[in-house]
């Protein structure tokens, strides 16, 4: 049997399963709640029942205060619904809200896309689940082997599993040459601050650059986990041959969501137009700019032109976000 959940004062509703406890299903639905250990010991994950009732499933160290057990505080990692709730809850927006973390985790799954791109799986452990912003990276450690900062692709609706894009280049060929599963790496983060802004009803537009798509990935399926209905633009743009790796998972929204739209462009020399060029279509092609949230993940060399180019289309300032990337 399965319950809502309505948090203040965002006014979010999510479903939760008997199996889960309020903390399992809120990340589950994409939402930012706070957390520290999962279980039951730190006391970040707490909230305050305003209606329905609760059932604890988890013994706890933390204890609240008599006080604060008469105003209906309560841990959501250690509760499960067993009714309708209405809670009130904290929820993480801000990058300085969340904390700095080191943890060894391991490598899970290495996913070969093509012969020279593939997913690096890395599960954390369970007590230490990861917790980040969708659009965040991390610095990725490995004994005798690279440290390389990198994107998560990955919704942090999961942080036990983190997932990375790797092409394969000279600073990186050990993920390609050697790197086995169960392998311990050192992460550290998240760091960045090309994260989705407050939902305000707006539809978004989403600009990927080659293996930009994967801090462009995390943000999407964020938005999706949270059950958001606004409109949703994806154009990844690629000079590489069959550059666009996960394409066909990215009709697959098109196909599962009405107000997705998602294009595939090849650039020079594979296809005809330059990053310019396209640029200067999708302005074209997108007369309401100005109503946008704008993330766009572009090549260094064309960073500072690509925001003018919007910015002169009547895009507002504080809702253009963007991820700058090194030629390679």
């Amino acid at each position: 049997m399965s319950h809502s959940v309505r948090v203040q004062p965002s006014g979010h509703l999510f479903e939760i399963e008997s199996c889960e406890t309020v903390l399992e299903a809120g990340l589950r639905a994409g939402l930012n709640l706070p957390f520290g250990c999962g279980n039951g010991s730190c006391g970040e994950c707490r909230a305050r029942l305003l209606e329905g009732e609760i059932e604890q499933v988890r013994n706890a160290d933390f204890h609240f205060s008599p006080i604060e057990q008469q105003q209906g505080m309560f841990l959501m990692c250690a509760n499960r619904a067993t009714s309708d709730l209405l809670i009130e809850a904290h929820e993480v927006s801000e990058v300085e809200e969340i904390p700095h973390q080191q943890v060894t985790a391991k490598v899970h799954k290495l996913e070969r896309l093509q012969e020279n791109v593939q997913i690096l799986h890395v599960r954390m452990p369970r007590a230490q689940p990861f917790r980040f912003l969708a659009g965040q990276s991390v610095n990725l450690a490995f004994d005798r082997g690279p440290t390389l900062t990198l994107p998560i692709a990955s919704c942090p609706c999961n942080g036990l599993d983190l997932s990375f894009h790797i092409r394969r280049r000279p600073e990186n060929a050990f993920f390609f040459n050697g790197l086995k599963k169960g392998r311990k790496v050192d992460v550290d983060g998240p760091t960045g601050d090309f994260v989705l802004r407050e939902d305000n009803g707006c539809a978004r537009l989403f600009i990927a650059w080659e293996e930009g798509f994967a801090p462009i990935q995390s943000l999407i399926e964020h938005v999706i986990a949270e059950g958001n209905e606004e409109p949703l633009c994806l154009y990844w743009l690629s000079a590489i041959p069959e550059g666009h790796y996960l394409s066909n998972y990215c009709r697959s929204w098109r196909d599962a969501f009405d107000e997705f739209h998602y294009e595939s462009v090849d650039l020079e020399p594979i296809g005809k137009e330059n990053w310019r060029q396209v640029i200067e279509r999708i302005i074209r092609e997108r007369p309401r700019l100005g109503c946008m949230d704008l993330y766009i993940t572009a090549p260094e060399s064309e960073a500072d032109w690509t925001r003018d180019a919007f910015l002169d289309a009547g895009v507002d300032p504080e809702r253009f976000s963007m991820f700058r990337m090194e030629a390679k």
